[in-house]
């Protein structure tokens, strides 16, 4: 079983309205679409970007607050899994319930334009909503003003939607920030990238293994981020929350930050050990006086690394 999808984005200037608009209707450049599939796109209602604003321009009344949301841009898909699974007349048949439900969420008439993107990696349903009340009044808050309320909207579409079409809701209770529709599929429908061939750096002369070992670690950290961030963005559809994947890379960099005060910790004693040695080389300061140096220093690590948690390097 996959699981049902849907998205909104608030747009709270014609200028946006205008823009997603030609988008949808692939009037503007759209990298991550193939032009190959273009023919395979359904729209209903209005044919090109200027009759939908037309209807637009129509259902806004007279008088219009500076701050309100003009209109709302509905993304609904499924799991790309789930959906691949399903034949075009079952994709189609999902589609058509969704639109369903926004019509009755919003009313029919408010609907402005929907479409349906076969062009990218995922099947897709679009939609514009214009979000008047009943008194006919700009009101995106009667829709989506109360606590939860995005929650309780993925909810309400996953139990009157989603389970007729075999699919059910992600996890409930996440503290994932909610995505805007363009950042959240771009990066869901991007090709993951092939994992790098990783270059390992070569050791110093006087680098110590721990020293090493995290330097080894960072550079193949940033070689393999690419891979990291396209999979992380394709984890949030089966319900991992965002929070937690920054959580995780927090404790990451604060362990590379800990690691780092260390090397160059160690970095310092060995600068100072070889300069003793190459001092004593040239016939310097007595040898005494060196190693009694030596000893000092060595004893005031040690108890740095025992306060700090770190154990000596043996």
């Amino acid at each position: 079983m996959g699981y049902a999808i849907i998205r909104m984005q608030k747009l709270k200037a014609a200028v946006a309205v205008r823009r997603s608009m030609q988008h949808a209707f692939r009037e503007q450049d759209t990298p991550n679409a193939d032009p190959a599939k273009l023919r395979d796109n359904t729209v209903i209602g209005a044919a090109n970007s200027r009759e939908a604003l037309q209807r637009f321009s129509e259902l806004l009344p007279d008088k219009v607050r500076k701050n309100a949301v003009l209109a709302v841009e509905y993304l609904v898909t499924a799991s790309p899994e789930a959906m691949r699974s399903k034949s075009q007349r079952e994709q189609d048949d999902y589609f058509r319930d969704a639109l369903k439900w926004l019509e009755a969420k919003h009313g029919k008439e408010n609907v402005i334009h929907a479409g349906i993107h076969r062009d990218e990696t995922t099947p897709h349903l679009y939609a514009y909503v214009v979000p008047l009340d009943g008194r006919g009044h700009l009101n995106c808050r009667a829709f989506y003003g109360e606590k939860d309320a995005l929650s309780k909207m993925q909810t309400d579409f996953a139990d009157k939607v989603g389970k007729v079409h075999g699919l059910e809701r992600g996890l409930e209770g996440s503290r994932a920030r909610h995505t805007e529709i363009r950042r959240y599929y771009a990066k869901v429908t991007e090709k993951t990238p092939p994992m790098p061939s990783i270059d390992v750096p070569e050791g110093g002369l006087l680098e110590t293994k721990r020293a090493y070992g995290q330097r080894v670690a960072q550079a193949v950290l940033d070689q393999v981020r690419p891979k990291l961030d396209a999979l992380a963005a394709k984890a949030q559809q089966f319900g991992l929350t965002e929070q937690k994947a920054k959580s995780m890379e927090s404790t990451a960099k604060h362990a590379i930050e800990q690691a780092a005060t260390h090397e160059r910790t160690l970095r310092d004693r060995d600068k100072k050990t070889l300069g003793l040695m190459q001092m004593i080389a040239k016939g310097g300061e007595p040898l005494t006086k060196l190693q009694a140096d030596l000893r000092r220093d060595l004893a005031k690590q040690k108890t740095q690394e025992r306060d700090t948690g770190h154990e000596p390097e043996r």
